[in-house]
């Protein structure tokens, strides 16, 4: 016997709701992208303690690679993700049923491309990013192991903005608690060796980040299919191929895949600039980079929350709720950011410490870097919100301007200049990301004033 499929239904976009619909979208999300941070920010805490700052260093300058391959990904799940929760607001649900299955079956196709070309080069790119020798060689073969699984673990970025999209933000977060568990328990077992399993340094951080992020993308993909969801997909959404919506996903897609290669190519010269500070510098400012992480949640759950709590008003004919909506929500992650960065500022050494670093030049650095992090909060939670609705709404242009504004004029050559021209080392590196942020939000709150979001067709 089987279960039936649960009855689909669109979020509460009544006035008087609208504050526990935020939260009620905002803080499974939030608790999913602490637990999705987890699985980097347990390789670098267990490597921390191996007092090992090469492996730190290949690390952190591998995963300017892994971002770059992650953002097509995600630029993809932002379309999916705005067609699937307009649709869902039309309550027009085979529709987007189709757009969640014409949207895996592609994340599989380009997986596997990007599998196939990234291997071959991981070693020139981690040159071309100016690491020493050592670097190269670790993060090399880092890289590789983690980019070996990526035509299943980058499932977990599309299945999980297909969930959020319908409203199910508990189900992601779920995964990632599932994901974390196989990270945790893995990682510690061959990093530093258990019982019959030898010690496998940086080799067993990334075999257990591979796994771990293998499993979450296999779970996502069993959640879709489940009759215990709202989506409900069946393997005819995946399987058949339709040209038509495939163009219209790809289509949204372009502007934030244009994004997702400014940013990425904009973050791979940030790296390069990090490069000429030294292996010191660069494993601090992976440790720093890990805990700043930590202020990117409450932006990310709030930007969640806009993005389907807009895509379902504006299918609902609702542009006013929206608007209330985006206005609430930027309220709260500032208020959150707020607190966050005073933990920031007064916990810094604290929170350094439990990396376990036995080098004190690397462990002033981290702190120091940290606390320069605190300022950038309240710019990044709200560049983070703004962002979020104009993709729910379907607007991908926007934001692919507003980041081509702030790579190239903002972040790439102020970096230079505070970093290297005025010998501001690592924290001149961190003081222009400050101005940068604080810029792009501007920016893009400028852009969003406009209004031209609420006219989008998707």
């Amino acid at each position: 016997m089987t279960t039936a499929a649960k009855r689909p239904q669109t979020i509460d976009l009544t006035l008087g709701h609208l504050n526990r619909t935020i939260v009620k979208l905002a803080l499974p999300s939030v608790v999913e992208s602490v637990l999705s941070t987890l699985v980097y920010f347990a390789d670098t805490i267990l490597l921390g303690w191996m007092d090992d700052p090469i492996a730190l260093a290949a690390v952190g300058l591998s995963g300017a690679l892994m971002w770059a391959a992650d953002g097509l990904f995600q630029a993809m799940a932002v379309s999916a993700s705005a067609m699937v929760a307009r649709f869902w607001g039309q309550k027009d649900f085979e529709q987007a049923r189709e757009v969640a299955g014409q949207s895996l079956l592609l994340t599989i196709i380009i997986a596997a491309l990007l599998m196939t070309l990234f291997i071959p080069i991981a070693r020139e790119f981690l040159v071309l990013m100016g690491a020493e020798p050592a670097v190269v060689e670790q993060g090399a073969i880092y890289m590789r192991i983690i980019l070996a699984a990526s035509p299943v673990s980058f499932l977990l970025t599309i299945a999980n903005s297909i969930l959020r999209a319908t409203g199910d933000t508990q189900r992601p977060m779920l995964t990632s608690g599932a994901m974390n568990g196989v990270k945790i328990v893995s990682a510690y077992a061959l990093i530093f060796g258990l019982g019959p399993i030898p010690s496998l340094g940086l080799t067993g951080a990334a075999i257990s980040t591979s796994l771990a992020r293998a499993f979450g993308g296999a779970l996502a993909l069993t959640m879709l299919f489940s009759s215990k969801t709202q989506i409900n997909l069946k393997w005819a959404h995946l399987t058949c191929w339709n040209w038509g919506l495939v163009w219209r996903i790809l289509r949204i897609s372009l502007p934030n895949i244009g994004e997702t290669v400014i940013s990425r190519l904009g973050f791979m010269l940030y790296t390069r600039i990090l490069g000429e500070l030294g292996t010191v510098a660069v494993a601090a400012h992976q440790v720093a980079l890990r805990i700043e992480s930590l202020g990117f949640m409450p932006g990310w759950g709030m930007a969640v929350a806009a993005a389907a709590l807009v895509g379902q008003a504006l299918g609902a004919n609702k542009p006013d709720i929206a608007e209330q909506g985006i206005r609430r929500t930027l309220v709260l992650t500032n208020g959150t950011m707020a607190v966050l960065g005073g933990c920031f500022v007064a916990f810094a050494p604290l929170i350094v410490r439990a990396f376990g670093i036995q080098n004190a030049e690397m462990a002033g650095l981290a702190i120091t870097v940290v606390r320069i992090s605190a300022l950038e909060l309240f710019g990044l939670g709200s560049l983070m919100v703004l962002g979020g609705c104009l993709r729910g709404a379907g607007d991908t242009r926007t934001p692919m301007i507003v980041t081509l504004i702030g790579t190239f004029f903002f972040r790439v050559p102020i970096s230079y200049l505070f970093a290297l021209v005025l010998d501001g080392g690592l924290r001149g590196l961190w003081l222009a990301t400050v101005v940068d942020w604080g810029m792009r939000a501007l920016v893009m709150c400028m852009l969003y004033l406009r209004g031209r979001w609420k006219t989008i067709q998707v």
